[in-house]
């Protein structure tokens, strides 16, 4: 009797523990619309932070977590990255860099051409020519 018990047990804790890892690898990642901004800049700021200070401003806005900023700007082009991704590029004042912001198109706004003043969150992961915002979604 007590070996079937025990059987049952070992057998209760391995399908349980095989839903919990299901459930885990399965997760989505939540959504930035549903997250709360650090910090709220315009992408000019953005941009002179990492400009000026780059391991700073990487503290700043990139942290050891992901956090969530708000970026607000202008869009200097809208492109096509993938069926599924295209990246927003707000204009910085300078020619040469301005503030990436990938979207999957299915957050991206509908009404948003280039030339528009827009606000977005996302996460920033850093400068590279550009300052790079991935899992953005139009803040409000």
């Amino acid at each position: 009797m007590n070996k079937k018990i025990i059987l049952l047990v070992v057998l209760l804790a391995v399908v349980g523990g095989g839903i919990y890892a299901w459930a885990q690898y399965d997760r989505k990642v939540a959504s930035t619309a549903d997250l709360d901004a650090r910090e709220s800049v315009t992408a000019e700021e953005l941009l002179s932070a990492f400009t000026a200070d780059e391991q700073q401003a990487t503290e700043r806005f990139v942290g050891t977590t992901e956090q969530v900023i708000e970026v607000s700007g202008t869009v200097r082009s809208m492109e096509p990255v993938s069926a599924d991704v295209t990246n927003v590029t707000l204009e910085t004042g300078n020619e040469l860099a301005g503030v990436v912001c990938e979207f999957a198109n299915t957050d991206l706004h509908p009404d948003w051409r280039s030339g528009a003043t827009v606000k977005v969150k996302g996460i920033c992961t850093g400068v590279l020519l550009d300052v790079v915002l991935v899992r953005c979604t139009a803040a409000e």
